[in-house]
């Protein structure tokens, strides 16, 4: 079974861009996240202001199936196909392709320029996720990029919405000031 693509978290979607945007529906079915009603909700959100939260991992991931799996896929979905080494065929998942242009060349430079960052800082000094800088023509869509692999709790994911969107609606600002009573809450015990 495969991790889901997109999760609610609090009022925002998260989305984790890269493998997990493949859908395994079966021995030798496999799709694309988003799905034409997924991406007109995305759409929607983006339109209406809700906030999405996108986790980057690369600027192009790639998941390995077996070919007979892969021989079920629809035609619009083997075209992203590059390569078939034996019996194993690498999936190209396109990063943010389905994010508006305008959207999408932003979180790709950011993208970049984390990269960048992480490959000249070493490894002890990186943080686990970087975050980008608020856009002020579109502050609900933020991007980060994951530097390590590991659980996520979903405490630890509501924390991060949490800061990335505080004071782009009042009902993070309060989720915000809940959060840190509750921290503190814990630290005092």
């Amino acid at each position: 079974m495969s991790l889901p693509a997109a999760i609610e978290c609090d009022d925002a979607l998260i989305v984790f861009e890269g493998p997990r945007r493949i859908r395994h529906q079966g021995v030798a079915s496999f799709d694309l996240w988003p799905d034409a009603r997924e991406a007109e909700e995305v759409r929607n959100r983006i339109e209406s202001g809700r906030p999405i939260l996108v986790i980057l991992s690369g600027p192009q991931a790639e998941a390995t199936v077996l070919t007979e799996q892969f021989a079920g896929a629809p035609p619009a979905f083997a075209v992203l196909v590059n390569a078939i080494a034996r019996d194993l065929s690498p999936i190209p998942v396109p990063a943010l392709d389905w994010l508006p242009n305008d959207v999408r060349e932003r979180g790709l430079r950011f993208l970049r320029a984390s990269m960048l960052r992480l490959r000249r800082t070493p490894a002890l000094l990186c943080p686990a996720l970087c975050l980008d800088e608020r856009d002020a023509a579109c502050p609900h869509v933020r991007f980060a990029h994951l530097s390590r692999v590991g659980g996520h709790t979903e405490r630890e994911l509501s924390l991060v919405v949490a800061y990335a969107f505080a004071n782009v609606t009042p009902r993070y600002t309060t989720h915000t000031r809940t959060v840190r009573n509750q921290r503190s809450a814990e630290e005092e015990r």
